[in-house]
């Protein structure tokens, strides 16, 4: 079934010169178990957006509009030419220019939001055996929203309009 993501990213990979997504390129790389599921969900016209943790809090952060996706093996000489560190991957996406969006302020994705997102197996109590009060529904979040979440044509649309004026 062909649709749309929500992938988890960490900010932190970029401090040390991993960058990726690359929100300037509109370039995501993915390998192993992800690319897998991004050749299963992924096509040119798709959405991917983008969460990342900020603060203790998750937040959407940019979207792509899919126009490419370049594989390892196939598209070779076109990833050569990136220059940027998704190249190492197995699935490189790469972003419209014209519809993707970067925002500069973010979206929080909180319990709200996760829950209208039919695919997204979010638990607000979080891991049982919680040891600090009020740690559930955050550490829910951060691990609903850590798996690739598959997004509907509806969601989509949805997302699209929460992100229209962020950016």
């Amino acid at each position: 079934m062909k649709g749309n993501l929500l992938i988890a990213y960490s900010t932190q990979c970029a401090e040390y010169g991993h960058v990726d997504p690359n929100f300037t390129q509109l370039v995501y790389g993915c390998g192993g178990q992800g690319a897998m599921q991004i050749k299963e969900c992924l096509e040119p016209g798709s959405y991917i957006f983008f969460n990342a943790r900020i603060g203790g809090k998750r937040y959407i952060t940019a979207y792509f509009y899919v126009e490419k996706i370049l594989m390892k093996g196939k598209n070779d000489m076109e990833i050569s030419a990136l220059n940027c560190s998704a190249k190492d991957d197995d699935i490189i996406i790469i972003g419209s220019r014209c519809f993707s969006k970067v925002l500069t302020i973010p979206l929080l994705l909180d319990k709200g939001l996760l829950m209208k997102l039919k695919h997204c197996k979010f638990d607000e109590e979080g891991p049982k055996n919680r040891s600090m009060a009020g740690f559930g529904e955050t550490k829910g979040i951060s691990e609903a929203a850590a798996s690739p979440i598959l997004i509907g044509e509806d969601e989509k649309e949805m997302l699209i309009y929460l992100c229209r004026n962020r950016g």
